[in-house]
């Protein structure tokens, strides 16, 4: 990190000397000149906030590359260079009309154009996500958890029309003037809502996928095969058998690489109609894949997910407290595994293996709402400072009739 806070100063001195330097060489008596160079200064602030932002994700990453937090600020970094794009742009299509009630109004509508932009990927992933569900419950059976998506992907298109409906309503009730501006406030404040929604949602996809295709270094002494449902005889469903078949090409390519083997842990414990531990299935089926019993450490208590981490670790430290541990998973549950891992005190890798195409939807639903509700009191409080500010400054702007309300 002290490499990155280095360059970091010196974007930040480089940003005050031009900002002094444009100031000082500006005529302000010229109107078109003077905005130009107002533009200019705000585009080179949201770089600077960029480059701190990229170094900052980049830390977390290397400190926990499982983290809400990395979700959060990678959100705040698309919507930035988004808008970089578009001030870069609006400064050259208007370069010789340029005015400061211009970048005013197009700064304050950065969040509507934001979610305008997003709106056609929003739709497509909602409908998406509705057909994937169907198909879901179809395939692998009804489960009041694979609703989620449809359930999501319907509020989501209905808050779209929702929104449209407000704004009739308003004009229907207030009169002209007065409905112009609550239109406009509300059209502000609930775009800016959206918009940190849709950053956190392309942000969520983003961090699932590169944990997905994630390969952990061949230097692990243990890996966690997470368990799930076993079939009615014992033996192991297509995903979990791709869970523990991923965990064996990890095992074997290591060996390969640096003659280093590497010990299993099944875990899970036995449902109330499994009739054996998920962790033993999982053993039966590693012996019968070659691998020696010496080199399974099963697990056979957990429940979940975060007991299968906890019980894990537990086993692995009266063996090695110091043990380097990787686990696998399915692809769309990486990510989660993490966060649980993280949370647990435990530093692990994780890698997923494939599974059919309609499952990862709804998990990726589930880990928006995960994220959502875990951070639920950083999101709140951010979307209330986001708002007040965007208040506060349309107030500015009606007071000296900066806003365009066409």
């Amino acid at each position: 990190m002290k490499k990155e806070k280095i360059i970091y100063l010196i974007v930040t001195l480089i940003f005050a000397f031009f900002t002094i330097l444009i100031l000082k060489t500006t005529d302000t008596t010229n109107n078109v000149l003077l905005s130009k160079m107002v533009q200019i200064i705000l585009i080179l602030a949201l770089i600077r906030i960029s480059i701190g932002c990229t170094f900052y994700i980049r830390y977390q990453y290397r400190k926990q590359k499982y983290s809400y937090g990395i979700i959060m600020n990678l959100g705040l970094l698309i919507f930035i260079n988004v808008n970089i794009i578009r001030q870069i742009n609006l400064l050259i299509q208007n370069w010789n009309i340029l005015n400061i009630v211009d970048i005013y109004n197009n700064t304050l509508k950065s969040f509507s154009y934001f979610a305008m932009l997003t709106l056609p990927c929003i739709i497509i992933l909602s409908l998406y996500s509705i057909i994937t569900n169907f198909i879901l419950i179809k395939k692998e059976g009804f489960n009041p958890r694979r609703l989620l998506g449809i359930i999501i992907g319907f509020f989501a298109i209905l808050g779209l029309f929702g929104s449209q409906t407000l704004y009739y309503i308003i004009n229907r009730v207030l009169i002209d003037t007065d409905k112009q501006f609550i239109k406009f406030t509300l059209d502000i404040c609930l775009n800016a809502t959206l918009s940190y929604l849709y950053t956190l949602i392309i942000a969520t996809l983003y961090c699932n996928i590169k944990a997905a295709r994630h390969i952990p270094e061949f230097n692990k002494d243990f890996i966690i095969i997470l368990g799930s449902r076993i079939n009615s005889d014992g033996t192991l469903t297509p995903l979990l058998k791709a869970r523990v078949d991923k965990a064996i090409e990890f095992g074997n390519r290591q060996y390969e690489k640096t003659k280093k083997k590497i010990v299993y842990v099944p875990s899970g414990g036995k449902g109330k109609d499994e009739v054996t531990s998920e962790a033993l299935a999982i053993k039966d089926y590693l012996i019968e894949k070659g691998i020696k019993e010496k080199q399974i450490l099963i697990e056979d208590k957990s429940t979940s997910t975060i007991e299968n981490m906890r019980f894990s670790k537990e086993k692995i430290d009266e063996v090695n407290s110091d043990a380097k541990i990787s686990f696998s998973t399915t692809n769309y549950h990486v990510f989660r595994s993490g966060v649980i891992a993280s949370e647990q005190g435990i530093d692990c890798d994780g890698m997923g293996s494939k599974t059919r195409w309609y499952f990862y939807t709804n998990a990726l639903i589930r880990e928006f709402i995960a994220n959502l509700v875990q951070e639920r009191k950083k999101h709140i409080i951010l979307l209330l400072l986001i708002n007040i500010s965007l208040l506060v400054l349309i107030a500015i702007g009606r007071y000296y009739n900066f806003i365009c309300l066409t």
